[in-house]
């Protein structure tokens, strides 16, 4: 893929991350038209393989064949959406400084696509890897044991630490905490250089970085409760017996005796270890009260800074107050004093909140967008079983209802990468341009869906002539009513446009250009124009040839 051409010095202002060019309503990216044939051809290959085959979610009976162990679920449809997510992200980070980012991103999607197929469709992969994973006991070991679950929550904890004492660090050098990345559109948030007085204090940056803490280790607590990460993961035995569920003592911690019955653990001594959950907690319920105690003393200092009340020569520097100490002879001290106080700290607070909102945010993008960008993944794996279940259905009106879950984590799967890359960024715009070129393309489509459904209702008749009797699957026959959904909006859609055009007004005419003039008229019109009195200047008659005519005979 390539940029596509520029308006010119005097066009619009353009990013190096958007994708639509919102005044001219044109893509600012350009793919390769082999690319957007292979993308569509493989998405008719993936939706036809996951209707045809599979042995999950058939509402009628079926003579099974030997492809449907292999298709048993929906890992084409899966793959086929993940080179969809790829395409996206490359599209956003195409240009070449953001090539690390580009790199980043890519090998995050890459393992989160592999561990969510190895999670969610395990079941599919063939019986030599099967045999690989559960004969050396890897998978296995990993997913039944208490060090996997304490590493991936005290990673992500450490991650977060490491990252926040290097925004600390280039603070107090005088460094912005987050370098900006330059998207080419001039702003002060692209210069390499910021005001100091744009910055946030030291006090400021450590407040909103351990109330991040606390959002984050709460959010952790949450995962890692036993129903709620039980629901996700499913251990594999070595022998390759059914999966056992999670306990207590695997969401524990290493160190102490753990009885090991499922519901037990929570204690908080060594010999009945406690939980993640409980860790988390603590450590949530410490981080957030220091971070609103230093709050509360920044704005407290700026408060008292503004009426004298603090001896400090560098609180103005470091705590700057924005309210003044405007008083009146006529008005009590206390009162002059309180209503001053009153002031600042209300500046100071919404400053602080302001810039506390701001951090938090910052502070948790580190572990923010590859969590994000595992959770766009997950959707899409949700998005394809429910795909696969509504084409094995009769897709009836309560099978389209059962659609409306798959349909939902799509959305959501969509959202998460979108804001995943606008995390890594940290600027809205990626998240703006993208959504508003993701709304066109989805709108192109809506419009020509119809076209692939009945292509694949074309190949399903032709499958049920070519094959045996027994081979009755009907995933596209009838069209189901995503068919109609799109003819009906193509017509809207026709209708709209139509009749807009027709009630613009019609453009007049365009004069002919004037015949040219020659230099001796320009001159006399200067001439009358700069003397009124001047009358108007006669318009030679253009020079004929003169005819001599014979002499009258008298």
């Amino acid at each position: 893929m390539r940029q596509a051409p520029a308006g010119g010095p005097s066009g619009p202002r353009r990013a190096i991350t958007d994708l639509y060019d919102e005044e001219r309503r044109t893509f600012l990216v350009q793919y390769p038209v082999l690319l957007v044939i292979a993308l569509g051809l493989t998405g008719v290959a993936a939706f036809a393989i996951t209707g045809f085959f599979g042995r999950d979610g058939w509402a009628r009976a079926i003579t099974p064949t030997a492809l449907d162990d292999t298709f048993r679920q929906p890992w084409v449809l899966y793959l086929w959406f993940c080179a969809l997510m790829l395409t996206l992200l490359a599209s956003i980070f195409r240009d070449k400084s953001l090539r690390g980012r580009l790199i980043a991103t890519i090998v995050v999607a890459l393992l989160a696509v592999i561990v969510v197929a190895i999670l969610k469709f395990s079941d599919s992969l063939p019986d030599f890897i099967q045999q690989l994973l559960r004969g050396h006991r890897l998978l296995a070991a990993l997913t039944q044991s208490a060090a996997t679950y304490n590493v991936i929550n005290f990673g992500i904890i450490a991650v977060f630490w490491a990252d926040t004492m290097r925004r600390w660090v280039r603070r107090a050098r005088g460094l912005p905490p987050n370098p900006s990345v330059n998207l080419g559109l001039g702003d002060p948030a692209d210069s390499a250089e910021r005001d100091p007085r744009d910055m946030p204090t030291l006090q400021e940056l450590i407040s909103g970085d351990l109330v991040a803490a606390a959002v984050l280790t709460a959010l952790l607590a949450v995962v890692f409760q036993l129903h709620v990460l039980g629901s996700v993961v499913h251990p594999i035995t070595p022998t390759g017996a059914p999966a056992a569920p999670l306990t207590d003592c695997q969401l524990s911690w290493l160190v102490g005796n753990c009885p090991g019955v499922a519901g037990t653990g929570t204690g908080a001594s060594l010999h009945d270890p406690p939980t993640l959950t409980f860790i988390d907690l603590i450590q949530s319920l410490v981080f957030l009260p220091l971070g609103l105690i230093i709050l509360a003393l920044s704005a407290t200092l700026s408060g008292l800074g503004a009426v004298g009340g603090v001896d400090d020569a560098a609180l103005a520097a470091t705590l700057p107050a924005t309210a003044t100490g405007e008083g009146s002879s006529t008005v009590p001290i206390a009162v002059d004093v309180s209503t001053t106080i009153l002031k600042t700290l209300q500046s100071a607070l919404d400053r602080r909140l302001r810039v506390l909102a701001n951090n938090a945010i910052l502070s948790i993008r580190t572990v923010g967008w590859p969590a994000l960008l595992v959770f766009a993944t997950f959707g899409l794996a949700n998005l394809s079983s429910g795909i696969q279940l509504y084409l094995h259905s009769l897709r009836g009106g309560q099978d389209a209802l059962n659609l409306l879950p798959g349909l939902g984590w799509g959305l959501v799967a969509l959202l998460s990468l979108v804001f995943s890359a606008t995390l890594l960024v940290f600027r809205w715009r990626v998240a703006e341009n993208t959504l508003r070129f993701l709304g066109l393309v989805g709108f192109l489509v809506l419009i020509i869906l119809w076209i692939f459904a009945l292509a694949l209702f074309g190949i399903n008749k032709l499958v049920l002539v070519l094959a045996n009797a027994g081979f009755d699957r009907r995933p596209f026959d009838p069209p189901s009513f995503a068919t109609y959904l799109s003819a009906a909006a193509l017509v809207l859609a026709g209708v709209y446009f139509i009749g807009l055009r027709r009630l613009r007004p019609t453009a007049r005419p365009t004069p002919a250009p004037a015949a040219a003039t020659s230099p001796a008229l320009v001159s006399a019109a200067v001439r009358a124009s700069a003397d009124p009195g001047a009358t108007s200047p006669r318009t030679p008659m253009p020079s004929t040839t003169e005819t001599t005519l014979p002499p009258r005979a008298d």
